[in-house]
Parts: structure tokens; C-alpha cells; sequence
């Protein structure tokens, strides 16, 4: 089964099987513990040419699909911090953040040491609390409970 955007992306596939997009994640993934039971999200994954975050409902007879498009998401996130008078070295930091890059990859793809994308961290919360405001768009697990 699939959402109205999965069969507008890959075509009607109802009663039939897919090989591609998520399904080749699906076949990827040997995390679970039951194959073919339970539910998985892939989350910022790269399929059709775009990014999504994807859902999958699996049981012995069905595996239904879910396709819920970020490149909306992404664009209000970076217009967001757009008007909060980031560096453009800040603006790449939260471009990653957004997308939901973890720090080490982040460090890994800018030549940067923790230490330095902590203080690009904590002087972009500053910044988006100095207006009043809680940081939007960044992942939860990502915001420190000090806030800053």
C-alpha cells in the first residue's frame, strides 16, 4: 500500500511489488529484529531524487509506505534562520542540523573539532534565544536543555 506521493512518485504499485526507492532501504536494513514485522523510519533519506522522511508499516502480508517530502521543510528552516543574522559559516552548521547530520559528520565534512562546532552551536542558540525565540527546525534531541 502507499500514500498518495508514493504512487504519484514510483507509480501505482498496489498488489504488486517495488524494488526501488525505499524498497531497496528496506531490503538494506538488517537492524530489525523480526525482517518482515514492525515499523522503521528512515528519516532525511535520498530517493527519487529529493529527500524524505520515510515510514514503512510492515506485517506478513502487507508493507505499506509512507513518503513525506522535506524539500518544503528544508526550504522554511533556512529562510527561518536566514533572517537571524547567522554567519555563512553558521548557516552551513544549520544547514547539517536541520537535515539531521549527526556532529561527528558534521565535524568530518567541514575540517572542524568539536570544540569549534560546539562554539558555532552555542553562539547560533544565542542568537535565536537573543530574539525571543526557541530554535525551530532542528532536530529536539539537538537543542541542550540549558538552552544555549
Amino acid at each position: 500500500m502507499q500514500n498518495k506521493l508514493c504512487s504519484e512518485i514510483c507509480g501505482d504499485y498496489s498488489n504488486k511489488t517495488c524494488d526501488t526507492g525505499c524498497m531497496e532501504l528496506y531490503a538494506r536494513d538488517k537492524s530489525q529484529q523480526w525482517q518482515n514485522w514492525g515499523s522503521r523510519v528512515y528519516n532525511n533519506s535520498f530517493v527519487h531524487n529529493d529527500y524524505y522522511d520515510i515510514t514503512l508499516l510492515c506485517s506478513d502480508d502487507y508493507l505499506i509506505t509512507f513518503l513525506q517530502p522535506l524539500k518544503a521543510r528544508y526550504k522554511m528552516a533556512f529562510a527561518y534562520y536566514k533572517d537571524k543574522k547567522l554567519t555563512k559559516r553558521e548557516m552551513i552548521v544549520i544547514r547539517y542540523l536541520v537535515q539531521g547530520v549527526s556532529n561527528r559528520d558534521i565535524c568530518e565534512q567541514l575540517s572542524i573539532s568539536k570544540a569549534t562546532l560546539k562554539t558555532h552551536l552555542n553562539k547560533i542558540y544565542k542568537k535565536v534565544h537573543d530574539s525571543g525565540e526557541v530554535p525551530k527546525y532542528i532536530p529536539h534531541n539537538r537543542i541542550s536543555s540549558r538552552g544555549a
